[in-house]
């Protein structure tokens, strides 16, 4: 590499030679239409953070997961359509664009080759060639690079990400020469002229058939409109100049006839309108039967052309009686070509004022008829994006705390049993569950599985208690200082766990545990204080894959730490009260430590102060029965009772359902640990795959009522389940259902409050919803004992008919709040 470093700086430095090597970058085509080809073309493509630019972590799970599984086997099939047995549309076009563009050259300075990004020859492949010219022939190697991406617009997804292509060889050469980008052709005369001509000799043509085109549809690819609206990405502008210069020089149809479409939408999220499927029904519809349309986002035909727009778009016009004419790309037509070279030899060799008369340009007045996009559902700020990571974080590692003791119950009952059974305590749980099953029941377990039931109602119950209390503080003094205090207890009730020899001091570290567990009120405030109303769900969504990920992640973790016992290794830490399951409660303060840091250094305060409530509205009664006092906010009274009584009927079977596993199934606890994993798995791939994408534009109110009427054939599924595929289909239900109605609920309620009041509204929403869960296990026990397991789900999911009917009346959230 040395001796071709040193002839490439002495052929830059030789006086009188200087050459361009233009490079006309293409985003290319599979090897193949076969599976494996699409999916490793896909996978490429797909990864690409500037083709898709969400979370990073989270695409990848839905990349890996959902799309590269499935997807390639359709795309796969509409490639083979335009697959010619040798090739592609795309690839065959370039190849010959380029050979022609370089025949037209007359300038000797000047030569064209071609690279894809994600075919061959890459851009890698053609630096390379270039390298061994510049060894091998250095009197005629090129000294300078042009590289034209082939995107007449600019769009971060397509000349970005061909510079970013770019810019990943450049770093691994050691020989660098000048280069230059042109980033966009949308303007140029070569372009435009040619494009107008294109579309002018279709029109004619087609006319001389003896038809005539009613309307012309100017179809762009489309990107997500938040791009354009929260990025800045120019592209909307480039297609809006593209259009209006096409529109005002075609002459074979009138211009009143002639409209701007966007096409090729993929994911749920909002992109650039009018779509052009709707828009060709309702030109349809208005009586057009002939509609021609060309997409100028492309200058070489490819599978959105051929196949979307020839194939599939037309069959969709004919089925609705009407007719699409396809308008091809430019391709290589020799017209475009030839200008083409020329706008290229001036683009390396002429003057500035020479290259600027390449293009058209546009005056202030012509930007008028430039619709503004707009959003019904607008992305997350980047300071919410912020907030909301820190708040997932703590709810989540809540959540890991509370469940990682579920698989660990009967176990922590047997131990403690052996090793403190004159425990007042101990004895004041079994002796009310002696009490309570006294009369038996059918199929009637050991009293010691219920053990587990007592201590999460107890747990429940002191989150009931907290969590207005949590609210109603962060409302007074802002949402950091409660956050820092619940999460210093947590951790410390996580090491009273740790220390737990006796059963007293496990119930103190619960108790605890459950108190600071309230903080869930203040959290979910969090999350209003930095959302909108417009994408408040997609905030609240946050929360709801928090608890799903906590679900999965924490009895998984409890089921694995239970197998670590750290008395057997080290006997003499039996005498600091080190236990069996003191190992869960170690990994549980570290998380929770590292929680605790984590806030302190990064979370800044949500709440401003001049939004913060006064004294008077921070008092606070600790009689239940103040819960069920209506609040002055209309929807937030029918919200708040639906989901009390949703939580009843769901809590009721998240505490039974082990009971039924083991009696039905006989599940061990590690069985056990896999259905939660399984349930928190579907809530946090249907929240994060569908609620954050779509709550917000379908309704809030329509998805929690969706959700909430999924649970029924769930419970009952369960209900009937004697193995355990009847019962995952039963589960499956369940958390789609719950996945859909708990952050659907919550953005209800943080809707219809001001902002002033969101921790007391939310903080009494989650406490009516601990309360469920301490009164719903109960009642569903009972239930399970006197009446049969089957039960408690049958009567479940009739009982959930009265917040399906609670929710069907809600009104639209208020506006003016």
């Amino acid at each position: 590499m040395t001796d071709q470093n040193e002839n490439f700086l002495g052929v830059y430095d030789s006086l009188g030679h200087r050459k361009t090597k233009v490079v006309f970058v293409q985003l290319g085509s599979p090897k193949s239409p076969k599976v494996s080809d699409v999916r490793t073309f896909l996978k490429e493509f797909l990864g690409d953070p500037r083709v898709v630019d969400i979370n990073p972590t989270l695409w990848k799970i839905i990349l890996n997961l959902f799309v590269i599984p499935f997807r390639p086997a359709r795309s796969a099939k509409l490639y083979s359509r335009i697959w010619n047995g040798e090739s592609f549309p795309l690839i065959d076009n370039t190849k010959s664009f380029s050979d022609k563009v370089s025949s037209f050259l007359k300038s000797d300075k000047v030569e064209v080759e071609y690279a894809f990004l994600l075919s061959s020859p890459r851009v890698d492949e053609v630096w390379d060639r270039w390298e061994r010219e510049v060894s091998s022939s250095p009197e005629t190697a090129a000294t300078e690079l042009l590289i034209i991406p082939m995107f007449p617009q600019y769009s971060e997804s397509t000349v970005a990400s061909g510079m970013d292509g770019f810019f990943s060889v450049l770093k691994t050469r050691v020989q660098i020469p000048p280069f230059k980008f042109l980033t966009n052709f949308h303007r140029s005369k070569a372009f435009i002229d040619n494009s107008v001509v294109q579309i002018d000799n279709f029109l004619e043509r087609f006319e001389r058939d003896g038809k005539k085109s009613d309307k012309l549809i100017i179809s762009f690819h489309g990107i997500p409109k938040r791009r354009v609206l929260y990025k800045n990405d120019i592209y909307y502008k480039h297609c809006f100049e593209t259009y209006f210069l096409i529109k005002s020089r075609v002459k074979n149809i009138d211009a009143r006839d002639i409209v701007i479409t966007f096409q090729s939408r993929f994911g749920s999220e909002e992109w650039l309108t009018p779509y052009t499927e709707d828009v060709m029904e309702e030109l349809i519809d208005e009586g057009a039967k002939n509609i021609a349309v060309y997409c100028p986002s492309f200058v070489a035909d490819c599978l959105e052309t051929t196949d979307e727009i020839a194939t599939e778009l037309a069959e969709e016009a004919k089925e609705l009686g009407g007719e699409i004419q396809f308008i091809e790309c430019l391709n290589d037509d020799k017209k475009w070509c030839e200008d083409f070279s020329h706008f290229v030899e001036n683009q390396c060799e002429g003057s500035g004022e020479t290259k600027a008369q390449d293009f058209y340009y546009m005056q202030k007045e012509d930007y008028k008829q430039m619709e503004k996009p707009s959003m019904k559902s607008e992305p997350l700020s980047a300071n919410a994006k912020s907030s909301l990571k820190i708040v997932f974080l703590t709810l989540f590692l809540d959540l890991v705390g509370f469940s990682i003791i579920f698989p660990l119950f009967p176990a922590l009952a047997k131990h403690y049993i052996s090793v403190d059974g004159d425990n007042f305590f101990l004895n004041l749980i079994f002796n009310g569950i002696e009490t309570l099953t006294a009369t038996g029941g059918a199929g009637k377990l050991s009293s010691i599985v219920l053990f587990g039931g007592a201590l999460g109602a107890l747990y429940s119950f002191l989150q009931f208690i907290a969590a207005p209390v949590w609210g109603r503080i962060s409302d007074r003094i802002g949402r950091k200082p409660v956050l820092l205090v619940s999460v210093f207890g947590l951790a410390l009730s996580y090491v009273l766990w740790f220390f737990s020899g006796s059963f007293t001091t496990l119930i103190i570290a619960r108790f605890i545990g459950g108190i600071m567990g309230g903080n869930i009120s203040t959290a979910t405030a969090v999350v209003a204080d930095v959302t909108s109303k417009g994408n408040r769900s997609k905030g609240m969504a946050t929360i709801g894959i928090a608890f799903a990920l906590g679900f999965i992640i924490g009895p998984a973790m409890g089921g694995i730490m239970s197998l670590i016992d750290l008395t057997k290794s080290f006997p003499e830490l039996a005498a600091y009260g080190v236990n069996p399951f003191s190992m869960a409660a170690g990994i549980a303060f570290i998380l929770s430590a590292f929680n605790l840091f984590f806030l302190y250094r990064n979370f800044k305060e949500s709440l401003p102060e001049e939004k913060r409530g006064n004294a008077h509205s921070s008092e606070r009664t600790f009689n239940p029965l103040q819960l069920f006092k209506p609040l002055p906010y209309e929807g937030v009274n029918l919200t708040n009772f639906g989901h009390f009584l949703f939580l009843m009927a769901f809590s009721g079977m998240e505490f039974t359902l082990t009971f039924l596993a083991v009696e039905r199934m006989n599940y061990s606890s590690m069985d056990n640990a896999y259905m939660f994993i399984f349930i928190g798995f579907i809530i946090a791939m249907v929240q994060g795959g569908f609620v954050r994408r779509k709550a917000g534009q379908i309704g809030e109110k329509k998805v929690a009522l969706m959700g909430l009427i999924c649970l029924i054939p769930g419970l009952i599924s369960i209900g009937l389940s004697t193995s355990s595929f009847l019962l995952y289909v039963g589960l499956f239900f369940l958390a789609v259902g719950s996945s859909m109605a708990i952050p659907c609920l919550t953005s209800l309620v943080s809707l219809y409050t001001p902002a002033a009041e969101q921790g007391h509204s939310i903080g009494i929403f989650r406490s009516l919803g601990a309360l469920s869960r301490v009164i719903g296990p109960i009642i569903a026990s009972i239930i399970y004992w006197k009446f049969g397991s089957s039960s408690p789900y049958f009567l479940g999911s009739a009982f959930l008919i009265i917040p399906i009917i609670l929710i069907s009346m809600l009104k639209k959230p208020n506006e003016a709040i």
